[in-house]
């Protein structure tokens, strides 16, 4: 399954993890209309990435791994916080059928350093495309999705362009 939307556009593991928290920040995202960068929860999450992540980090287009354990062949997707991990499960098993396209059978994990927690994650393919076609989809909308009030909305990124 091709993973490009459109010419300009390549699904990628954020527009996955997003579809599970709010679909309309799938067509923002995918239109390059990006979030106030400043946001503290954006902060947050890079600087966790920036003490945790790998130094070397594998990347495939529209993916870029946080971790990778070579013996184990775990991929490792670093998060703030578990409040997400729905998300984060579906941004992981994307990375997994990824890189299973390329010929690496991998295993996944997402680590939360705060908390101590490792989330095992196995490839389930049948999901992935189903999310693909989801993201798919939306990206080719027109408009973006109506506006649903949800409980992230209050902290969200992207709430002005919504709420504003």
């Amino acid at each position: 399954m091709s993973i490009k939307l459109r010419e300009d556009v390549v699904v990628t593991g954020t527009l996955i993890w997003y579809l599970k928290i709010c679909p309309r920040e799938v067509w923002y995202m995918a239109r390059q209309i990006t979030p106030y960068e400043g946001h503290p929860k954006l902060e947050k999450g890079r600087a966790i990435h920036q003490i945790y992540s790998d130094r070397i980090q594998i990347s495939l287009e529209g993916m870029k791994i946080d971790g990778f354990r070579r013996e184990e062949r775990t991929v490792i997707e670093i998060k703030s916080s578990s409040r997400h991990l729905e998300s984060a499960r579906a941004q992981t098993n994307y990375y997994l059928y990824r890189l299973k396209e390329v010929g690496l059978n991998c295993e996944g994990e997402i680590y939360v350093p705060k908390k101590g927690e490792r989330h095992r994650v196995t490839l389930n393919e049948d999901q992935v495309r189903r999310d693909l076609e989801e993201v798919k989809s939306i990206v080719n909308s027109e408009n973006p999705p109506p506006r649903v009030r949800i409980k992230y909305c209050k902290k969200c990124a992207y709430k002005d362009f919504c709420w504003g």
